[in-house]
């Protein structure tokens, strides 16, 4: 395979409301920027307000403006984890 070449991986965004795609990985060349997918996975699944949202794969938080390649991600399957940060519990 030419270095020049694409390579692709599987990938899938999972939010509460819902799963992109809804079974199975959309096939994605790995210098596609992460945000493409996310911005997808938004409009298919009907969410609005998620400019705030991070994503995440495992305990890995991806740069969303950064290329699958540059986040680590070059072949396989990953499930992105897509939704509003946590913010940490304290005391009242």
């Amino acid at each position: 395979m030419s270095e020049q070449q694409d390579k692709h991986l599987g990938a899938a965004v999972v939010t509460t409301s819902g799963r992109w795609p809804a079974s199975g990985f959309e096939n994605v060349p790995d210098h596609e920027k992460v945000r493409k997918l996310l911005d997808e996975a938004a409009k298919r699944l009907d969410l609005a307000g998620t400019h705030d949202w991070i994503a995440t794969i495992g305990t890995k938080t991806l740069n969303a403006d950064e290329s699958f390649k540059a986040n680590g991600f070059t072949r396989g399957d990953v499930v992105i984890d897509f939704g509003p940060r946590q913010a940490g519990g304290g005391c009242a």
